[in-house]
């Protein structure tokens, strides 16, 4: 066996992974006891959580993201899940989950999301035979199987498909035929997001404890599933988190009731959609909505009601069904074409939301009803679909002249940070008109100029990542113009390290080839550290020296070279000063200690010494083994001495000696002995030796063992 094999160099991998996890509480966090909490999680024995970096606890008091150093103690916690303290007789129970990953659900193929749906089409099937038409295949084999009306949002339905669709051929087709009756149906893709929606309202608007839901969905028996993963509120709504989609189908297929309560259950297929929705309440919808809520919820507030319509001679159904007022509401202030912010006039019906004093006071005759305004048009864009975004942070004038262009045009700028992404909002700052005609010409031609000027400003500028060999090297010699171009590292990498540029078109064009240029200036110097021993070459072989050097320095060419008894090293000047100095310091460490093994141990571990070393790697031993024959001994060299402790009390114990002297070879001829030797002379981890007429075997114990035995069965 060449000994300059026994440890070959090592790939280097570098995996970068999110240490963040989020721990949910069933009661609000007081502030006296969040160093104690943060505490306890930073406790392994307790939590399985370490040292951490950095935390946020969301407005509620309810969410807390820790951020740990080490990716193992996510892990531990993640083992345990379930956590409980303590804290002035108030007790804490905390479910440790991942956080809500809304950045890479994966799309659904075989559910598409049409939006501007009339009713009428769906009794009349005619959205059947459209949402059969996008998909349909020559063989005719992929067809509709359900289409479910969004109890959430306005004029929306889910089409899901008995099989996969192809996503191309649809948006072809629906290119093709995207309007029924002078009305444009609107196209969304789904996505697997694994997120079920519960509003904190039942089918009749009345409210609902989130405790009991939550209590409810985590029971296996009352919910029909295993309980969520982890739970998001977003006023009126909870966010539901389940290991899979089918899950989240399964849930959502059936009805839910807490009592006399029929929850509204929906699996959420586009997190943008949702978002949306929640942002498009104006404020005074918003507080209409809270306001009906209660007013529906007190029978009391409810009866008034209907006493005053029947006054005003309205002859008209008092109470419609509760769900159908809620969603009207919701539906008038959807920021759809078809239904666009329409200016709500005063009536009973559609609104009937007063403040309660008022409403006494005045003994309801002069209920005065808020009007919905319309709503400022906006515009968004994040930085997942236009990653330049985030040049806006790292060149803060650029902000500025961005939104000195903007406010040209009659808008608003305002950047936020949700998560690891940025995004970028545009508001307008016209004058709107109150007759719905100039409304919405105003609306769209703001939009298409906003739209066209955040293009033509983000064409001037490029994001590359570049990879570097050696970027200590390189960049101490690169100069550039840090206010138009921008270098971040992507990694804690010395060598081939990943670098993102990002700046002006031209500038990062320029960074790159400069980059480049030098690159290829570093010289490689080829050296060697000589004047080894061989117990040192063995040392770093067992402390891993190549591989400690390949992490750190992946180009670097190294070899241990056992029978020269020299190191080979080729690569920057850096790279091998530091594997100088590291082959220094792990030599200057090593000890030294004589074990009496005995002599024909000693004889053992002399002729099989690469059977030895082998071992000591299969340990795990950061010890090295060398035989004097002449004394009997066994010198023991090391660097740290519990593995020495360790090695000593295994060797003693696992290498024994056997004896076939002559009365046990009686009968049995010289040369089946002789044949015998020859024939096992090369076996590993033994040593077979004759004298005197006696046969030794010496070596590791399994191994000795199972060559006397073989010697005494083969000669009977």
């Amino acid at each position: 066996m060449d000994e300059d094999n026994i440890l070959p160099s090592l790939p280097n991998n570098s995996v970068h992974t999110n240490n963040i996890l989020e721990f949910y509480f069933d009661k609000e966090i007081r502030d006296v006891d969040l160093d104690i909490i943060l505490l306890f999680l930073e406790n392994l024995r307790k939590s399985g959580g370490g040292e951490y970096v950095d935390y946020t606890l969301d407005s509620k008091k309810r969410l807390l993201n820790v951020e740990y150093k080490s990716h193992m103690n996510k892990i531990k916690v993640l083992n345990k899940r379930f956590l409980q303290v303590k804290i002035d007789s108030i007790e804490y129970n905390i479910i440790a989950n991942e956080p809500l990953d809304i950045q890479s659900f994966k799309q659904n193929n075989m559910v598409i999301i049409l939006r501007n749906i009339q009713d009428s089409w769906l009794r009349d099937e005619i959205i059947n035979l459209y949402a059969e038409n996008l998909v349909l295949n020559d063989d005719s084999s992929n067809d509709v199987a359900k289409i479910i009306k969004s109890l959430i949002f306005p004029n929306t339905v889910y089409v899901q498909y008995k099989h996969n669709f192809d996503l191309e051929l649809l948006k072809k087709r629906y290119e093709k035929k995207n309007i029924l009756n002078k009305i444009k149906i609107e196209y969304l893709q789904a996505f697997a997001s694994k997120i079920v929606l519960v509003g904190l309202f039942d089918k009749n608007t009345k409210p609902i404890s989130k405790d009991l839901i939550e209590m409810y969905f985590t029971n296996k028996r009352r919910s029909g599933s295993n309980p969520y993963l982890s739970i998001h509120e977003r006023e009126p709504f909870l966010l539901l988190s389940y290991d899979s989609q089918e899950n989240c189908e399964a849930i959502c297929s059936k009805a839910h009731k807490i009592g006399e309560h029929e929850l509204v259950v929906e699996c959420l297929y586009n997190y943008e959609l949702f978002e949306n929705y929640i942002k498009e309440f104006s404020d005074s919808a918003k507080i209409n909505l809270a306001e009906q809520v209660k007013i529906i919820e007190n029978d009391e507030k409810k009866s008034e009601i209907k006493n005053f319509k029947e006054e005003e001679n309205k002859d008209k159904e008092i109470v419609q069904s509760k769900d159908e007022t809620l969603y009207k509401l919701i539906d008038k202030n959807n920021n759809q074409e078809n239904k666009v912010d329409e200016k709500i006039e005063p009536n009973i019906e559609d609104k009937p939301i007063q403040d309660s004093k008022k409403m006494q006071e005045k003994n309801l005759q002069n209920m005065k009803v808020e009007k919905l305004e319309f709503k400022k048009p906006y515009f968004k864009i994040d930085s997942l679909k236009e990653p330049k975004i985030k040049l806006l942070k790292n060149f803060s004038y650029l902000s500025e002249y961005l939104a000195k262009q903007l406010n040209d045009v009659q808008s608003s700028l305002e950047l936020n940070t949700l998560n690891d992404r940025l995004e970028l909002n545009c508001e307008c700052t016209h004058d709107l008109p109150s007759v719905l005609v100039e409304y919405k010409e105003v609306k769209k031609k703001w939009q298409i100029d906003i739209e066209n000027l955040i293009k033509k400003f983000f064409e001037q500028f490029k994001i590359e990542n570049i990879k570097i060999e050696n970027p200590n090297e390189v960049l101490k010699n690169v100069q550039f113009d840090n206010s138009k171009v921008n270098l971040k590292k992507l990694d804690d990498l010395e060598q081939n390290s990943f670098f993102e540029i990002a700046g002006y078109d031209d500038d990062v064009d320029n960074l790159i080839i400069k980059i480049q240029e030098e690159e290829n200036s570093v010289p490689l110097i080829v050296d060697q550290i000589e004047g080894l021993k061989l117990y040192q070459i063995r040392i770093l072989f067992v402390v891993k020296y190549i591989r400690k050097l390949k992490e750190k320095y992946p180009n670097l060419q190294v070899v241990i070279k056992h029978k020269s008894l020299k190191i080979s090293l080729k690569g920057r000047q850096k790279e091998i000063d530091d594997a100088k100095l590291l082959c220094t310091n792990i030599l200057n460490k090593i000890n030294y200690r004589d074990l009496a093994l005995g002599q024909r141990e000693t004889k053992f571990v002399a002729n099989r010494e690469v059977d030895v070393l082998n071992w000591l790697k299969e340990k795990n031993l950061e010890c090295v083994l060398m035989a004097d024959n002449d004394r009997h001994l066994v010198r023991m060299y090391y660097i740290d001495f519990e593995p020495a402790k360790t090695c000593k009390n295994e060797i003693e114990s696992i290498i024994i000696v056997r004896e076939i002297s002559k009365e046990l070879r009686q009968g049995i001829s010289d040369e089946y002995t002789r044949n015998f030797i020859q024939m096992h002379s090369n076996d590993e981890r033994v040593y077979l030796e004759e004298e005197n007429g006696i046969l030794y075997l010496s070596g590791f114990k399994t191994n000795v063992e199972e060559l006397f035995s073989e010697f005494i069965r083969n000669s009977l």
